[in-house]
């Protein structure tokens, strides 16, 4: 089977936040249409036999980063929304709200599998649809996301991973074809205050030292040995614990056994208990954010709805 899977928490971001000078009822629609007509559009690329969303909630990793257990003392996603205005606020407290309105109108009134869960975002979701959809190998998955960090599912077979942006696949070149080396830069990288808020485990380190780092246990021993100190908190730190941190924040294989658990669990339940799609239900939710385009070409939406 050829599954298509979207991020769809990135998808409406992406519009919503786009149209700055609309207001906030017209922003919704916005965020809506643009998300319908773009899924419509890869499911019909693509011809898919199931479509599956992945949709946020508030992460197991904020509590870790809370805990004497972390390493670099920064709150996962902690800078974001930081210094927002008032009126920033209220946008996106409304953002939060229509994600609400469309997870709803998947889940209940559409055959798309819809995944969410406390504690998981929709990345780990994804990365567990896939390792679980590829234990079959006739299954394909195709992502639809314009977050990188879904590169290092590229090591599963038949996964393919396309910017909704530039409808371009993304590949693994310049990591030589190799999703593990991509994985290794990133938990050296790690993550700015405008990302996820994920410390770098050596700041500015050269490309050529972590390729070295990575083909060479001498030189990743020696590496991942070394010391340094943060010019502002003046905490030292050794790059090898700041490292294995980063691969449990970010490596989408190496969440605690509790939380893997949980995403499998939820997962093979939707899978087992698909909803059905319910066309007044669709046209109602059109009517609620003035979606005219999309109610009166519904027909063209249905069979995306109802496989």
């Amino acid at each position: 089977m050829r599954y298509l899977i979207f991020d769809v928490s990135n998808l409406l971001h992406k519009t919503f936040y786009a149209h700055n000078t609309e207001d906030d009822i017209t922003l919704a629609g916005l965020a809506s249409h643009s998300a319908l007509t773009t899924i419509n559009k890869y499911y019909n690329k693509f011809k898919a036999d199931k479509i599956i969303m992945a949709f946020d909630r508030p992460s197991w990793r904020i509590d870790y980063t809370k805990s004497p257990d972390c390493v670099s003392g920064l709150l996962y996603k902690g800078e974001r929304r930081k210094d927002q205005t008032p009126k920033q606020k209220e946008r996106y407290m409304l953002f939060k709200q229509h994600i609400k309105d469309f997870e709803h109108l998947i889940r209940e009134n559409t055959s798309i599998i819809a995944l969410a869960r406390e504690e998981l975002e929709a990345d780990d979701l994804i990365a567990g649809a896939v390792q679980l959809l590829t234990l079959e190998e006739e299954n394909e998955a195709i992502i639809v996301s314009a977050d990188k960090d879904f590169m290092q599912l590229l090591r599963y077979d038949n996964v393919y991973l396309v910017d909704p942006a530039t409808g371009n696949e993304r590949t693994l070149d310049e990591y030589n074809n190799n999703a593990d080396l991509f994985m290794f830069e990133k938990c050296f990288r790690g993550e700015g205050a405008n990302g996820d808020n994920v410390q770098s485990a050596y700041p500015r380190l050269r490309k050529n030292k972590i390729v070295e780092a990575f083909t060479d246990d001498f030189a990743k021993t020696n590496l991942m040995n070394h010391t340094w100190v943060h010019p502002k908190s003046k905490k030292e730190f050794r790059v090898g614990d700041l490292f294995e941190e980063n691969r449990l924040l970010m490596d989408l294989e190496r969440q605690p056994d509790d939380i893997q658990i949980k995403i499998i669990k939820t997962i093979q339940n939707e899978l087992d208990n698909p909803g059905s799609f319910s066309y007044f239900e669709f046209i109602k939710f059109c009517g609620k954010f003035d979606l005219k385009k999309v109610s009166d070409g519904s027909d063209l939406y249905i069979k995306m709805l109802s496989l």
